[in-house]
């Protein structure tokens, strides 16, 4: 099959791929969303890498095709797709980031209004006696 057709077939497989990702940025469906965009990208790397690789065999008069320039565009949805994705994600991680400080203000909080039990000792030994 001839570079541009597989070319061709590849990018809208990895459209397909990335419009079937819907991310809500919801704060409960996080886990499952981080999870499903981790698999697609482990999806699209070999594909990606396959398509890189048909790049080199598509010469100067390929390149100046209708063809071409559909792919071209397709790969521009993609990558608007991606960046939608990018911030879906990174508002997720700054969720998380923050949580994750409400945690840790709430286990220092814990700590200091509820005294150690009777049964833990301190951890150094005095040897002055």
């Amino acid at each position: 099959m001839e570079p541009l057709k597989q070319a061709k077939e590849l990018v809208e497989q990895i459209l397909l791929m990335t419009q079937g990702l819907v991310l809500t940025g919801v704060r409960d469906a996080g886990e499952e969303e981080s999870e499903a965009y981790s698999l697609l990208m482990d999806e699209r790397e070999p594909l990606i890498d396959e398509l890189t690789d048909l790049r080199t065999k598509i010469d100067d008069t390929e390149a100046a095709s209708a063809e071409f320039e559909a792919i071209t565009q397709t790969i521009q949805q993609i990558t608007a797709l991606d960046k939608k994705h990018i911030a879906v994600m990174e508002r997720l991680h700054k969720n998380v980031q923050s949580s994750y400080k409400d945690v840790k203000q709430g286990q220092r909080i814990h700590a200091g209004y509820n005294p150690v039990p009777d049964n833990e000792y301190s951890s150094k030994i005095d040897l002055k006696h």
